[in-house]
């Protein structure tokens, strides 16, 4: 990897990239609500099942195969209708899309990325979702990340901002988070490496208790985090 290409990697990857990640807790919110007396093994084993039986196949996947559709235009829109067919209920595409057009506005206004622009402006005209995994996967692409890197940027981001659910909610301290996050090293692995081999056809996310709580979470009164 050039120095180029892992600096805008170290950018994909950062908190600070304001695409508006944070702002969704994917049902955790509500979930942990629920559940009082969850503690952080519970809070441990919720974000590794989803690292491994949601995100990895299913936007790993996707950044895996944006990656290699890449500068093929069609490719990536037929990607990001299977996408969003696969993301289930309407919490879930919104995190995915909102995201994936936030970072499709930054591509003209942050990056030379032109081989990337025509996918990013048809995202940002609402003629195609725009899921934050097909964007990902074609803006790595355009500045020579590799797949394996592109997929861990992710796999681990969505583990990350999980993890800062509860942080936010004071049921987990900034210090245990990381603990758990470099715990979850293993899981990522095996996560990454699954996203790398799946076809298109194999694109899954199976996390039915927390996607019942993120529709739940859209008739709270109160709540911190979108979805």
């Amino acid at each position: 990897m050039s120095d180029g290409s892992l600096l805008v990697a170290l950018q994909l990857g950062d908190s600070a990239l304001p695409i508006g990640r944070f702002a969704h807790s994917y049902g955790l919110e509500t979930l942990l609500e629920d559940h009082p007396a969850a503690g952080e093994q519970e809070i441990a084993e919720i974000v590794e099942t989803l690292v491994v039986e949601s995100v990895g196949p299913l936007d790993g996947a996707a950044v895996a195969h944006a990656h290699r559709a890449a500068g093929n235009l069609a490719a990536l829109l037929l990607l990001d209708r299977a996408v969003t067919a696969r993301k289930l209920t309407a919490p879930s595409r919104a995190a995915s899309t909102s995201c994936g057009r936030s970072l499709a506005a930054l591509v003209a206004a942050v990056w030379d990325a032109p081989r990337t622009h025509e996918f990013a402006a048809l995202v940002a005209a609402g003629r195609t979702a725009g899921n934050l995994a097909v964007v990902e996967g074609a803006l790595a692409w355009e500045f020579g990340l590799d797949p394996r890197t592109a997929v861990a940027l992710e796999v681990r981001g969505f583990a990350a901002g999980l993890l800062a659910v509860p942080v936010r909610l004071g049921r987990l301290s900034v210090r245990r988070s990381q603990a758990l996050l470099t715990r979850l090293h293993p899981a990522i692995d095996r996560a990454v490496d699954a996203a790398l081999t799946a076809d298109l056809d194999d694109l899954r996310s199976v996390a039915p208790e927390l996607e019942l709580a993120a529709m739940a979470h859209r008739r709270r009164e109160a709540r911190l985090f979108r979805t």
